[in-house]
């Protein structure tokens, strides 16, 4: 199963990425003195996250600039994007868009760990 990072969609149902992912989600936040939980629901992993990211990005942008950059830069969140979102279209919420990033980049870390751990065991 080498798809590769292009399509990270068929890691959303897979029991192992999901709890990587949260796991990977809570360390980068915990960095930052941000406190993120998991209860280990897989069918509303997507949805746990973003309820708690979306208000500390929030927060963190109209707040703490210096944290907010700070972690992003450690997620490796797109610096391009980033930068689309916080000074392109004013109609969108920059904070859900900016956690939607996140929560794809800690998948896309997951996902490739994994990758590379195969291709090194071969």
């Amino acid at each position: 199963m080498n798809l590769g990072l292009k399509d990270l969609s068929v890691y959303h149902t897979q029991l192992s990425f999901i709890e990587a992912t949260a796991k990977q989600v809570q360390k980068d936040f915990q960095l930052y003195g941000e406190e993120i939980s998991f209860n280990g629901s897989h069918s509303t992993a997507y949805e746990e996250l973003y309820s708690q990211i979306m208000p500390i990005m929030a927060r963190l942008l109209n707040l703490d600039s210096s944290r907010f950059f700070a972690l992003l830069y450690a997620i490796d969140v797109d610096e391009k994007k980033v930068k689309e979102l916080i000074f392109g279209n004013e109609e969108i919420d920059t904070a859900s868009e900016l956690t939607h990033l996140i929560l794809k980049r800690e998948l896309m870390k997951v996902v490739s760990r994994q990758m590379f751990a195969q291709k090194s065991n071969i």
